[in-house]
């Protein structure tokens, strides 16, 4: 098994609330590496001042690096955030390092598939998938064009978003598999798909609050409904094992919202179950 090599990016810049910016620290100290063997910490990843985007922008930069270089060196990136508009910088830093787009399955609430032309907030949180697929903010990626292949990109478990969004994922043929078809068909039958559409080099993105604010509150915008967590454990279960798994993310832990600490707990089983002998 390679290395794991979790990579903290203490960013708050992207979203609403900063107190995502504590999360990786408060994951570690809760032990979020515990059970997994030759897993490590990386120094963290920190956004220089400036204009927020252009923070941001220069952050996804040096995390593309790490992430990259990561990939060289035969370690699996876990990346820590922090908000998701880091994932710019993290599959930048994937593709890079393979020579070509990995497929990614997005776990998330929402669709973060805005550009500055159609965000109601203003929040880069909420643009970089659509970066990643070349028609949002450049200023996150730091490269014009696409990093990611549309047609090896799915989304899991959306719920909150407007319509532009859909959209514009739809028509570069994103597979987006929102609550209702989940309801309907079941967590294990999306996933497979998802997994069958990605292909053999792939990476997770995980938004915790993909799972149901009922059970992990601890997220920065969390959405009513969502996948049950006992259901994404068994699905992730061993993923991390897998050759073609290239790296893993996850990102929008609030620990000003988790009193009880229940979703760093919950966070914790999914990172262990994703390194289990499971497939």
């Amino acid at each position: 098994m390679r290395q794991v090599l979790a990579i903290p990016v203490p960013c708050g810049l992207g979203g609403p609330d900063p107190n995502v910016a504590r999360g990786p620290n408060v994951l570690a100290v809760a032990g979020l590496l515990e059970g997994i063997p030759d897993a490590g910490w990386d120094a963290a990843l920190e956004a220089p001042a400036g204009p927020r985007l252009e923070s941001l922008g220069s952050l996804c930069r040096s995390l593309a690096d790490r992430v990259s270089a990561a990939i060289i060196q035969g370690s699996l990136p876990l990346v820590v955030g922090g908000d998701h508009s880091i994932a710019a910088g993290t599959w930048r830093g994937v593709g890079r390092a393979l020579g070509s787009p990995p497929g990614l399955v997005w776990l998330d609430a929402h669709l973060d598939a805005h550009t500055m032309a159609t965000t109601p907030s203003g929040n880069p949180h909420g643009m970089p998938l659509a970066a990643l697929l070349g028609l949002g903010a450049p200023e996150l990626t730091g490269v014009p064009g696409p990093i990611l292949d549309p047609h090896h990109v799915c989304v899991i478990g959306a719920r909150s978003f407007e319509k532009s969004e859909p959209a514009l994922l739809l028509g570069l043929g994103v597979r987006v598999f929102n609550m209702d078809e989940i309801h309907s068909r079941g967590l294990g039958s999306v996933f497979a798909e998802a997994l069958a559409i990605v292909g053999p080099d792939f990476g997770l993105s995980i938004d915790v609050d993909v799972i149901n604010p009922l059970e992990a509150s601890g997220v920065d915008t969390p959405v009513p409904d969502g996948v049950f967590a006992s259901e994404l454990l068994l699905l992730l279960r061993g993923l991390g094992r897998l050759p073609g798994c290239r790296a893993i993310e996850l990102c929008e832990y609030d620990p000003a919202r988790d009193s009880d600490g229940g979703t760093a707990a919950i966070v914790k089983s999914l990172v262990l179950s994703l390194f289990e002998a499971g497939v």
